[in-house]
């Protein structure tokens, strides 16, 4: 065996550390018993003994490899097995009258052997603490933390950080609200209070920032610890996940995140039942469409995941399928999807790629869904939103697709912008088109954290930019829930789905989004209308100051899933059918915005409308809302609002 400099060192170590234990025991011992003084050749016997057992059984159990300046639990464990071979085998010569020390010089010798063993372990350990407390005092871009959370997850981060020399946080206390731990410490950092106690512990601890270290943490108790963290005027980093954390461990700094303002919605995550989805799509030919967008290539993530036959991505952007494929491609064999290039508008291109891999399953995710754009582009947003889903409805139909998805939006319901008067005409021709061979379903919801276009990364830019943040009006509000969230929805939507119903979302309360600007404004260390200005700019052509999640004429039922729930079918306009041709005429002429724009909202017969929030608005959500039976009108005044170009 080739011996590394290190462990001849470790080696001779344990020799001289045997032998002075069993000198000191000797000394001890013969000291009591002044008439039986051994000879010098009996020293150096016991001696001999003691440091040959240490030697072999240190090598035995692979004791050398241990990089002492990590020394571990397991380490010690080692050693002291080592100092009970030791003792046990000095024993075992007693009895055979081979030794004459007695049963306590052996527990003074094991006690002794052990003592030096790990003192000798723990000077790396020592050196490498003292090196990094001296650099930690005296490196100004170190920050001083305090760490939330002294469990498991905190122990792992607090040994981690005082044991790392480049660590650019030192812990100086930990604060949990279990007051069993407070007054206790980890390594060495102590457990000072409770959360509310922040402010007070950072003051005295003169902290710079906060982890949490809490991986289960809910929406609620991040939000409770994010006010005291406030109140301290510390920034927050965050473990996502217990796997963040193991990371985290093993020496990756990118999974410690700051807290995002994804993270302190007022909501709590809802977790739909997923049991039924594996078999849902296991072995499945699947297609989706818009599939690199922020819904579709979620949907392909998750729909791989659970095991489907083969995904055909399809979308017009070819960007967008390169960035997924990347990704894709590091997990799984590009043998298991294919990426298609194509228009939903091209009825010849989809042709081509249902019959060439006849898709079971169709999620429909390809959509135009920015609202002021629209409105400055109601051709196209008609062209796409209903004509390209139309087209991929006949595909289904005509190839044999036993089921399809759409991806809809709670702005079709009381539609005041042309793009959620689309995404509704989507909606009546998926009821229309349902039972020819395919069950067609929909699947309604708000506004999805971190998709292209949405207010966050909008918010977040403006204050990286110094302001001013733009909110349209100070009572607007918004539904929000995460893409993993919507993407829960949409499969289990597909599970329930028997042809002709949409699905809804039990999203909660809305927001303000004038909170959440100034959240995210505080959240970046500043104050709002102080450091960041906000500005109120007013409603763009097709906003609405509130969303709503049914019409006023659906009914809601239940589902077995509890926080979904589905719509009985609303009958389309009598001549829905020779409407859509008429619309379709005026489209592919290209002429009359206008009148394309009338005759959508004739079609899905709505007013072309803007609520108005009545002084009482109420954020009641859809579960405590009666089931079975029309929501009463919110509003009798409705003011018209109409931008075209």
């Amino acid at each position: 065996m080739k011996l590394r400099l290190n462990q001849v060192v470790y080696i001779l170590g344990d020799l001289a550390v045997a032998c002075l234990a069993m000198l000191m025991t000797l000394m001890v011992s013969f000291g009591r018993l002044p008439l039986a003084q051994p000879s010098p050749v009996e020293y150096l016997v016991y001696c001999l003994i003691g440091a040959g057992i240490t030697l072999f059984f240190n090598i035995f159990i692979a004791a050398y490899d241990t990089m002492w300046v990590y020394i571990s639990f397991i380490d010690v464990f080692k050693q002291v097995l080592t100092a009970g071979i030791n003792g046990g085998i000095f024993f075992i010569l007693g009895l055979l009258h081979l030794s004459h020390l007695s049963f306590i010089d052996i527990l003074l010798y094991c006690f002794l052997l052990l003592f030096f063993l790990l003192s000798i372990r723990a000077i790396p350990r020592g050196f490498r603490w003292l090196k990094t407390a001296k650099n930690f005092s005296r490196n100004d871009n170190v920050q001083r933390v305090i760490v939330v959370g002294a469990g498991d997850a905190g122990a792992m981060i607090i040994k981690r950080l005082v044991s790392d020399f480049y660590s650019e946080f030192y812990p100086v206390a930990l604060v949990d609200n279990d007051p069993l731990k407070h007054g206790t410490s980890l390594s060495g950092v102590p457990v000072v209070g409770s959360v509310n106690e922040l402010s007070k512990v950072a003051q005295e601890y003169d902290a710079q920032a906060v982890i949490i270290a809490i991986p289960s943490a809910s929406e609620e108790d991040l939000n409770y610890i994010y006010k005291h963290c406030l109140e301290a005027a510390l920034p927050v980093k965050v473990f996502q996940s217990v796997v963040d954390i193991d990371k985290f461990v093993s020496g990756n700094r990118k999974v410690l995140s700051d807290l995002s303002i994804e993270d302190l919605l007022s909501r709590s995550t809802v977790k739909p039942d997923l049991s039924g989805i594996e078999e849902y799509i296991t072995g499945k030919m699947v297609m989706v469409t818009g599939g690199a967008g922020s819904i579709g290539s979620e949907l392909c993530r998750q729909i791989l995941q659970y095991g489907c036959g083969h995904l055909i991505i399809f979308d017009f952007h070819e960007n967008g399928l390169f960035t997924i494929n990347e990704e894709l491609k590091k997990t799984y064999s590009e043998e298991r999807y294919t990426l298609c290039v194509g228009n939903v508008c091209d009825k010849a291109r989809l042709d081509s790629v249902f019959s060439q891999y006849r898709p079971q399953i169709v999620f429909h995710a390809a959509a135009h869904k920015h609202v002021p754009m629209m409105e400055l582009n109601p051709l196209e947003a008609v062209k796409n939103n209903i004509f390209g889903t139309e087209n991929v409805l006949k595909s289904c139909i005509e190839y044999g697709t036993k089921r399809f998805l759409l991806i809809s939006t709670d702005k079709a319901v009381h539609p005041t912008s042309i793009m959620g008067a689309t995404k509704r005409v989507a909606e009546l021709l998926v009821q229309s088109m349902n039972g020819q061979g395919c069950e067609m379903a929909a699947v309604r919801f708000g506004n999805v954290l971190g998709s292209n276009g949405s207010v966050i990364p909008t918010f977040r830019c403006q204050i990286e930019e110094g302001g001013p943040v733009t909110v349209t009006h100070k009572d607007i509000r918004r539904y929000f829930m995460t893409i993993p969230e919507a993407v829960s929805l949409v499969l289990c939507a597909g599970v329930q789905a028997s042809g002709g119903e949409i699905f809804v979302l039990d999203m909660g309360e809305q927001i303000r989004i004038y909170d959440l600007a100034c959240n995210m404004i505080r959240r970046a260390g500043l104050e709002p209308d102080k450091d960041i200005k906000i500005e109120f700019i007013g409603l763009r052509p097709g906003e609405k100051l509130y969303e709503e999640l049914y019409l006023d004429s659906e009914q809601m039922q239940t589902t077995q899933e509890k926080k979904i729930f589905v719509i009985t079918e609303k009958k389309a306009h009598p001549e829905f059918c020779m409407m859509l041709e008429r619309l379709n005429t005026l489209v592919q002429k290209y002429e009359d915005p206008q009148a394309v724009y009338n005759l959508v909202f004739e079609i899905i017969d709505e007013p072309r409308t803007r609520f108005e929030p009545p002084s009482n608005l109420s954020t009641t959500s859809i579960a405590d809302m009666p089931l079975d039976t029309p929501q009463e009108n919110k509003d009798s005044t409705r003011d018209v609002v109409l931008t075209v170009n």
